[in-house]
């Protein structure tokens, strides 16, 4: 019998519209945004912000299993395995200037446990907009959220729930969220069925897909390396958000050997360099990574394994960096 796969996710999608003209920097879009939501969020809730974080002072247990600020974003427990249970999409291919007036939006997704923090970022969102964000801070004000019910689709596509409406600061809570039986759903209605007819699939690199393996930077795209630095961080994220068992070594194998059968037909990605910059630190640190599409041929059985779990990447993004907007990918059928 199998286990259940226990991870859920609440994508919300932050409808916003700029008071002043915005500046984003292109694929610095993420970094500077989750800087004004980390400033926002730093200040109001978390006593142990500014000093203490410079010089690596160690929060109480009971202040950082409590607040969201450490438990979900600043915590380091280990170093390296900070217990991040959300992801961050910016605006895709913003201009140059979003001029004050215009609307753009962008996601949060948040994972298992961190759901329960929904609230601490509804309320840090508008007073980030208040701050300001981008090169000369840009302002924004909050317009309307809503729950993304489809993972794997960006706007104008997939069905939406209103958490909070136009006009209104009352939020409504979602009462379901996505999860594994529902990706498999949507997997099987994906699919052609018949038998021996391979299927391709394009996958499009929308921010930098940063990605290591065997301690070396990977600059180019590699599907079984893809899939397997995705499977890992879905995996993470259900052991350390959702209370999971980890994957029995057999399914992962097998899972593995299946993302081998993926063959890349089409190659339009390209090596980005972006460097991010911390207000905080005072350093830069490089997000570059690969960005543009490819297509993939496999046969219907090899995509009814793996679309799941891809459709989980789309929730999850993959790679380094997904807090600052990195490894945002979508999925969609050719032809």
């Amino acid at each position: 019998m199998d286990i259940p796969f226990p991870l859920t996710a609440l994508k919300l999608k932050f409808l916003v519209r700029a008071t002043s003209d915005i500046r984003l920097g292109g694929l610095k879009a993420g970094n500077f945004l989750r800087g004004a939501l980390l400033n926002v969020m730093s200040r109001a809730t978390c006593s142990y912000t500014g000093s203490a974080y410079e010089h690596r002072r160690v929060p109480d247990p009971t202040h950082v299993a409590h607040c969201p600020v450490c438990w979900l974003i600043q915590s380091n427990e280990k170093p390296g395995n900070e217990r991040r249970g959300y992801a961050l999409i910016p605006p895709i291919h913003p201009p140059l200037v979003i001029h004050e007036g215009e609307q753009f939006s962008f996601h949060i997704t948040l994972f298992g446990e961190a759901i329960k923090y929904l609230p601490y970022f509804v309320l840090a969102v508008p007073e980030a907009g208040k701050i300001g964000m981008g090169i000369g801070r840009g302002t924004f004000r909050l317009h309307a959220i809503l729950a993304e019910q489809e993972p794997f689709c960006l706007p104008p596509f997939g069905s939406l729930y209103e958490v909070m409406r136009p006009g209104e600061s009352l939020v409504h809570v979602p009462d379901r969220y996505l999860d594994h039986s529902a990706l498999k759903g949507m997997a099987v209605q994906w699919l052609d069925e018949k038998d021996g007819t391979f299927l391709p699939l394009k996958f499009e690199f929308l921010t930098p897909l940063r990605l290591i393996w065997q301690e070396q930077l990977v600059k180019t795209v590699d599907f079984f390396i893809f899939f397997s630095r995705l499977l890992e961080r879905v995996d993470m994220l259900a052991t350390r958000m959702a209370n999971a068992k980890p994957r029995p070594k057999e399914e992962r194998d097998q899972l593995y050997t299946t993302a081998s059968k993926v063959r890349i037909v089409q190659n339009d990605v390209k090596w980005m360099e972006v460097r991010s910059g911390s207000v905080r630190t005072g350093r830069y640190t490089w997000v570059s990574g690969l960005v543009g599409s490819i297509v993939c041929m496999a046969q219907p059985q090899v995509w009814k394994e793996l679309l799941p779990w891809l459709f989980w990447g789309t929730l999850t993004q993959v790679g380094k960096d997904v807090v600052k907007g990195n490894g945002v990918f979508r999925i969609s059928k050719v032809g």
